[in-house]
């Protein structure tokens, strides 16, 4: 079985979606897996290390406390996150991101924030939830423990797709929330995919970019793990096959949480697009 690991005022709109630098206020959604304190993380992980996932990077925004959400590093100057992680539009000098680090606020590498982006089909229902950052020329995403994840290339199925299909586990890497309470430090979970349509019933929504996790035995992203990848595979063979995006409120509830699919061909083509990748 393969595994998917989960582990100023400006706005401009372009072709290549929502290019932002500064704030907005932005719509408030009970089941976003962002967070609100910044404190809690996905539900009934197990401890993991920064060695093992070093594509995973921290998104920090210093006017709300520090953390902010998970994202991966895709290539050189490029992170992989979710849209509403940065529709709040901080200016960009109050952005970072922290690589090389098993600790969400300490260690590791500190890289500063030229722009981001939104998915330009992003919208209230959640749909297309995914987004890109990118860091200046000068300041290239390397360091100790840090490295690339390969994304899914395109497939054409509307529904499930390739390896992300009926059966199929996903391993799941971010900083996630214990029953005893929350954690700073990197955690790890592992998870079926949740049947398609009856994930698209339970949310009532019918949306092609999304794919949805099982929550078993109460394990589940959480708040402030939006945005973490999604993989299959093991040790060097893994790829990103989907970016964290919402879930209950109500954490380990039982119902499945949705991602945003990477393998859909107009999430593809417009990371494609910006960044080469």
């Amino acid at each position: 079985m393969k595994f998917l690991v989960f582990v100023g005022l400006l706005f401009l709109a372009t072709a290549n979606g929502r290019f932002v630098q500064d704030e907005l206020v932005p719509t408030k959604w009970m089941d976003r897996i962002i967070p609100d304190d910044g404190n809690e993380r996905i539900f009934g992980g197990e401890p993991a290390e920064i060695a093992d996932f070093p594509y995973m990077i921290a998104y920090l925004d210093l006017t709300r406390g520090g953390f902010r959400c998970g994202s991966s590093a895709i290539g050189l100057h490029w992170v992989l996150t979710a849209a509403h992680c940065l529709e709040i539009m901080t200016p960009v000098n109050q952005l970072q991101l922290r690589g090389g680090s098993t600790m969400r606020n300490t260690g590791g590498v500190i890289f500063s924030v030229q722009a981001y982006w939104m998915h330009p089909s992003y919208n209230t229902r959640l749909e297309y939830d995914i987004g890109l950052v990118r860091t200046p020329d000068n300041h290239p995403i390397v360091g100790t423990n840090i490295a690339f994840i390969p994304l899914a290339g395109i497939c054409p199925d509307t529904q499930v797709c390739c390896d992300v299909c009926d059966g199929v586990s996903l391993l799941v890497s971010g900083k996630f929330r214990t029953p005893e309470g929350s954690t700073n430090s990197l955690n790890q979970l592992t998870a079926p995919v949740h049947e398609w349509n009856d994930c698209m019933r339970i949310w009532n929504r019918n949306g092609p970019s999304f794919v949805c996790k099982a929550v078993i035995d109460g394990r589940d992203t959480c708040s402030g793990d939006s945005g973490s990848p999604l993989v299959i595979g093991t040790g060097a063979n893994r790829v990103q096959v989907a970016v964290v995006s919402f879930g209950t409120s109500v954490c380990g509830s039982g119902s499945p949480s949705v991602n945003i699919r990477v393998e859909h061909g107009p999430v593809r083509n417009w990371i494609t697009s910006l960044s080469g990748i």
